[in-house]
């Protein structure tokens, strides 16, 4: 069939063509039924003259096989008429199909690109195979989790615990502390008073026994040589006679001050230094040779300003030492004792070692002060610790410090010494016994040490003190062993102390102070 150009240029589709098409369907069944319906009458015709003659017995018999046959299909009146009707229904159709406005479909034609709809295609179908996988490993994930949750034990919660806000108040001014210390087993009560009076008791016995009866110069060689060096032997037997009160340490200190300033140190200025050491700003148990050494040389050399710095006068107003120099002379005063020497070196260290050394309350001053041999007590502390009524349930045994002024013990528990958690809640418990006797003390406090691994069965204890409404507070301990410091008994240091040297006029070092405890 021709295609009809349109005056439109193009854009529509030709309907007259189509119309065309149609009519010459409908004419050529129209023409095949014709023919049909001429070659079926034939056929009936030579059917008829064929039939050879029947009798009228075989015509009704074959009348009876034709009238038991079933009616035809269609009446060709009602055929004819359904035909006039199609024909209608179909030019009724051109007729709509003339009216279509077919644009938007002839553009939408025109503008599809088939391999760009291909291109989409395929990566709509390659966008589904990823999502497919995906789906299929997130598939795979939830079923493994399910299978993982199914193996899980169903989580059971752990018991409640004892918590408690802090109530921080006042520590007492001198408190009477026992220890409770808290591991994960259980807890273990320590009274350092009570364990320390029976130690104190036993020293106090016999301590005139615990000085030095012999001063060898082997244990203190370390420190005296580090302090003199090479003069170290040569100041020994000036330095030894004052081991029993002052520290070796600030006496070869004080020794060299002197030697370094020409002074020639002797036994007779050293004990001078340590009695007026003892009397001036800082002194008694705080007593510092070496600023009295320091001061006294400045002094040689015409300067007072050190040894008046070293007044112990709390009332700037009225000092206790005065010291004044004019006209080649010096007027040392004492409170109210004065004295005048000459300016010259010996005479003003003269003052200091035979007049003001020999003023009553002064002289022999630092006799009064003791220290013990820190191996005799050590010896002492070692036979007591095999003593069961002096440990209790701890072990003991001394642990040397050579930098200390003091002996050291180290205190280990003893098996079974202490109380399990559990049975520390028991109403006659032990430890319900001693918290008991700590509240009865006005300065009575309970200080929880607490391991690292026990705060669990540290809020068991608490529980029980706080219903017992005992004073309390806590910290930590790296570990269960605890050390004991017997400062009561001075005895040599063997080490330097490793403190800062005290500036002039015997001001100590500033230092920042721990914070204070409180109760919780």
């Amino acid at each position: 069939m021709a295609k009809k150009s349109s005056s439109s240029g193009g854009s529509e589709l030709n309907l007259d063509s189509l119309m065309d098409a149609v009519t010459n369907v409908v004419g050529v069944l129209m023409i095949v039924f014709v023919v049909m319906a001429l070659n079926t009458a034939r056929v009936v015709q030579k059917i008829l003259s064929d039939l050879p003659p029947v009798t009228e017995e075989e015509h009704k018999q074959m009348k009876d096989k034709v009238d038991a046959l079933p009616p035809p299909v269609a009446d060709p009146k009602k055929l004819d008429e359904e035909k006039l009707k199609i024909e209608t229904q179909l030019k009724k159709i051109v007729e709509d199909l003339k009216t279509i406005d077919t644009s938007d479909l002839a553009a939408k034609a025109k503008s599809m690109d088939l391999d760009e709809y291909k291109k989409q295609l395929e990566a709509r179908k390659k966008e589904r195979e990823e999502q497919k996988a995906a789906s299929e490993k997130l598939l795979a994930e939830v079923e493994r989790l399910k299978a993982l949750l199914d193996q899980t034990p169903i989580y059971q919660p752990p018991p409640s615990k004892y918590v408690r806000l802090p109530n921080p108040r006042p520590y007492p001014e001198k408190p009477n502390e026992t220890r409770v210390l808290v591991a994960k087993q259980g807890v273990l009560s320590f009274n350092q008073p009570k364990f320390v009076q029976p130690i104190i008791d036993g020293i106090e016995k016999v301590k005139s026994q615990l000085e030095y009866q012999r001063v060898e110069y082997a244990p203190f060689a370390k420190l005296v040589e580090k302090i003199l060096g090479p003069l170290a032997t040569k100041a020994w037997p000036e330095i030894a006679p004052l081991v029993n009160r002052m520290q070796i340490e600030q006496v070869a200190e004080a020794y060299k001050a002197l030697a370094t300033a020409g002074i020639t140190p002797t036994k007779q200025i050293l004990e001078a230094i340590a009695d007026i050491s003892m009397k001036t700003k800082g002194g008694s148990a705080g007593a510092n040779m070496v600023v009295t050494a320091d001061a006294i040389v400045a002094a040689t050399k015409g300067s007072m300003a050190e040894w008046v710095a070293l007044d112990p006068s709390r009332d700037p107003a009225t000092p206790i030492i005065k010291a004044t120099a004019s006209g080649g002379k010096v007027t040392f005063a004492w409170g109210a004792k004065t004295t005048e020497v000459k300016a010259n070196p010996k005479d003003v260290l003269d003052y200091f070692v035979k007049d003001l050394a020999k003023m009553k309350g002064i002289e022999d001053a630092s006799k009064a002060r003791t220290i013990y041999d820190g191996a005799r007590i050590a010896a002492l502390l070692q036979r007591a610790a095999t003593n069961p009524l002096l440990t209790g349930s701890y072990t003991f045994e001394v642990d040397p410090q050579p930098t200390l002024a003091y002996t050291r013990l180290a205190l280990k528990p003893k098996g079974g010494g202490g109380e399990t958690v559990e049975a520390l809640k028991q109403p006659n418990s032990a430890y319900i016994r001693l918290l008991r006797d700590v509240k009865a003390d006005p300065n009575g406090v309970v200080l929880f040490q607490v391991m690292p691994d026990a705060f669990d069965a540290y809020l068991e204890a608490r529980k029980v003190a706080d219903e017992v409404g005992v004073a309390a507070t806590w910290d930590f301990l790296a570990k269960l062993d605890i050390t004991v410091n017997l400062t009561a008994y001075e005895i040599q240091r063997l080490a330097p102390a490793g403190t800062a040297r005290p500036r002039p006029g015997g001001t100590a070092p500033v230092g920042i102070a721990p914070p204070k405890k409180t109760l919780d």
